[in-house]
């Protein structure tokens, strides 16, 4: 008994030895190493030193292609010009072409009663259609237009009526009606005149009322 007390005396067991003993018998010199000391003025640490973090580099993204948008910008631009200038074209030949049918039947009304206004009858029979002709010789219109210069005196001036143009709906028919001055009466009266376009493109007068006067003549 007193022997395994002597020898825990003298030494430890396994179990009884601290880090530092461990460490110490591996320098082989059986003592411990001493622990540097700090510098004087040296400040303590108690928390690392932060190191600045360097941060990851962004992927740089290529800029998106912009062609293909300026295209699409482009061919709208083109497509509202051309429908911009289909509706000016459409606009504009509409246009002309009834400036032209009123011009043509306007012209038609005026030669008639111009003819009528210098008594050349012959001449304002021919701006009659084929409807009125078919009926109405040229040596019987003359000897109508006679007796209304009779009865109601000579034509001597014709204004047409403000906003008394009308159209059909199939810019083929038009109508006009004019004040008409005659030498014997003291106030104008009215004519209206119906002007056709034939196949040929020709405009024709399809109706006077009747007769070239205020009223059929009744004087003798």
């Amino acid at each position: 008994m007193q022997g395994r007390h002597g020898q825990g005396k003298e030494g430890k067991e396994p179990w009884d030895r601290t880090s530092s003993d461990s460490h110490a018998a591996l320098n082989g010199t059986g003592k411990q190493r001493a622990v540097p000391r700090r510098p004087p003025g040296m400040a303590r640490l108690d928390t690392p030193p932060a190191v600045q973090r360097v941060g990851r580099p962004q992927r740089q993204t290529k800029p998106p292609k912009t062609w293909r948008r300026r295209l699409l910008i482009f061919g709208g631009i083109l497509v509202i010009c051309g429908i911009i200038t289909f509706v000016i074209a459409y606009g504009l030949t509409n246009l002309f072409i009834g400036v032209g049918q009123s011009s043509g039947a306007a012209n038609t009304a005026t030669d008639f009663l111009l003819n009528l206004k210098s008594q050349n009858y012959d001449q304002a029979y021919k701006d009659l259609d084929a409807t009125i002709t078919v009926t109405l010789r040229p040596e019987d219109f003359k000897q109508m237009a006679l007796q209304d210069d009779h009865c109601y005196g000579l034509v001597t001036d014709f204004n047409e009526v403000q906003g008394s143009a009308t159209t059909s709906s199939d810019n083929n028919t038009q109508s006009y009606t004019y004040d008409i001055t005659r030498s014997k009466l003291t106030k104008t009266y009215q004519l209206t005149l119906t002007i056709r376009k034939d196949s040929d493109g020709n405009w024709d007068i399809t109706n006077y009322g009747g007769d070239l006067g205020p009223a059929p003549p009744t004087c003798k």
